[in-house]
């Protein structure tokens, strides 16, 4: 588990280091900060799973203008404030602004402290439990557009902070208009349904699977091995949504797809950039598909080679 400690009194952040080690004896990390600017570009750049807060921080400012300033709807970390006195305005305040706990400085036993890790954490993952049910997307239950994004800016700052690459794919589904209008847009639902099916098998449960158009799906590829391992992935995807007829209620139809894939940070850092990459890439190999129909099966053989 990943700390983050904001706090000025550098003898009491010692002691809580030394508390929080004690409680957590499966192994830690901690990371100390004495300043709310330095605190504010961690918990922007770096994931932790608890961070204790102090209020009293540089003056005039508080914890809880860091709080304030903090995008709650997208973090996974747990934030509980610290104050040296019973203050039931700022504990009171720091719940409303997205902290899951409190703690009086000086007053805590090894016991409490683990109790208000376990509460932390256990709210933090019901909270985001109930944002993740919001945001997934009915028809296939994969997650939608915006939680994707979520689920990416995440896992970008997991391999940064682990020094790895991170798989990008876009998924369009080729003639997806064609089965509409001609089976009918329950025989297109059935047809999404099973493409996400297709999608996660060929996927280790660690990705990220999402449902982020139409007809259109996403994949982040966490800890993939290599970058040859993500072209491999998104070549099996295309064969396995390609290969076998699709049986819609009756309806028998063969569709492609098109995958197109990047790679952070070999193509971008900037995870804007990435997905329009990925997203380009994948309309060149759509609109190279178009353009071999036109040729004949001579001219596909060609691009092929």
């Amino acid at each position: 588990m990943r700390f983050l400690l904001v706090e000025q009194d550098k003898d009491f952040a010692e002691r809580l280091c030394a508390m929080i080690e004690g409680c957590c004896p499966q192994g830690v990390e901690v990371d100390v900060t004495y300043s709310r600017d330095e605190a504010r570009a961690l918990v922007g750049s770096h994931f932790y799973d608890v961070c204790f807060l102090e209020y009293a921080l540089d003056a005039p400012c508080t914890g809880l203008d860091l709080l304030r300033e903090h995008n709650r709807g997208s973090s996974l970390t747990a934030f509980v404030l610290l104050t040296s006195h019973a203050n039931k305005e700022a504990a009171f305040e720091a719940l409303m602004l997205g902290a899951m706990d409190y703690l009086i400085k000086e007053r805590f036993t090894h016991f409490e402290l683990a109790k208000c890790i376990s509460y932390a954490l256990y709210l933090k993952r019901r909270e985001v439990t109930l944002q993740t049910e919001a945001l997934r997307d009915s028809l296939t239950g994969l997650g939608n557009k915006g939680l994707f994004k979520a689920q990416l800016e995440q896992a970008a700052k997991r391999a940064e902070r682990d020094g790895e690459i991170l798989g990008l794919l876009v998924i369009d589904v080729d003639g997806f208009k064609a089965v509409n209008d001609q089976h009918g847009h329950a025989a297109g639902d059935l047809l999404l349904q099973q493409i996400a099916e297709r999608i996660v098998t060929e996927t280790r449960a660690s990705d990220v699977v999402a449902r982020i158009g139409g007809d259109e799906f996403a994949a982040i590829l966490i800890k993939p091995k290599s970058t040859d391992h993500i072209y491999s992935v998104g070549n099996k995807l295309e064969k396995a949504l390609t290969a076998a007829p699709y049986n819609l209620g009756g309806a028998i139809v063969k569709i492609s797809a098109s995958v197109g894939s990047s790679i952070l940070p070999d193509d971008s850092t900037d995870l804007t950039a990435l997905f329009k990459l990925a997203d380009t890439r994948m309309y060149k190999v759509k609109n190279t598909k178009k353009i071999a129909r036109g040729h004949g099966r001579d001219y596909m053989d060609h691009v092929l080679r």
